[in-house]
């Protein structure tokens, strides 16, 4: 493994997207801001910008490291540098997670600081939002993963539409899992098996979709 041509790459995605991600982070600092008015209409509004900000963060660096990548025709100038195919895929999945992590991090701990303070005021909404953030880091990867093999601006798209749908679902069907909306009533943090396996299962797929994605781009044959 040609780890400093990886972290080349990494560094260069990282440059190229620096105002992007601090754009994202900018606008979720103002989302919670939004939400911590106490407002029932401004927490909805705030609620829904902190969504969207990390959903559009995660398909833009997506996007632009690797479907751009391939339509302004400079993946043929990477590969021909000594790097080879599995080095390259290596540096785009740590890159496009690395990059997601940030404001991903910034603002989940943002949000859970806000349910916990003042302590007993929302604090039973806790789990239900660890959960929601860690399905939109499943989203994103999912996102990630198909850019990554596909290169296609359709089929990324089609990533982004399916993983918005799927997030709306999870969070209807969390919401209604009758521990788990008990739960969210509540004062207290009040974290159940049901909340236990749910997270294990999201971790566990983000592990079989960032698995996937590397087995199948790192054995292309051909990436021009």
């Amino acid at each position: 493994m040609n780890y400093s041509m990886v972290k080349i790459l990494i560094m260069k995605d990282w440059y190229l997207l620096r105002w992007a991600i601090l754009a994202s982070l900018a606008g979720g600092v103002i989302s919670l801001g939004i939400i911590a008015t106490g407002n029932k209409a401004a927490f909805m509004l705030g609620l829904i910008l902190l969504v969207t900000v990390l959903i559009v963060a995660g398909a833009h660096i997506a996007s632009t490291t690797m479907v751009t990548e391939r339509k302004e025709q400079t993946l043929a100038f990477i590969m021909s540098l000594p790097i080879s195919y599995r080095e390259y895929t290596a540096a785009k999945l740590l890159a496009n997670l690395l990059m997601f992590l940030v404001p991903w991090l910034v603002l989940t701990l943002g949000s859970i600081a806000l349910l916990a303070y003042p302590p007993g005021k929302s604090m039973g909404l806790i789990p239900f939002t660890a959960l929601m953030s860690v399905e939109i880091l499943v989203s994103t990867c999912l996102i990630v993963a198909v850019a990554l093999i596909s290169e296609s601006q359709g089929w990324t798209i089609g990533a982004i539409l399916v993983g918005n749908v799927a997030l709306n679902f999870v969070g209807y069907w969390v919401a209604h899992i009758a521990s788990i909306a008990k739960g969210m009533e509540g004062s207290s943090v009040q974290w159940t098996p049901a909340a236990s396996a749910l997270l294990l299962a999201e971790f566990a797929t983000i592990a079989l979709i960032l698995g996937s994605a590397f087995f199948f781009q790192a054995r292309k044959k051909d990436f021009l």
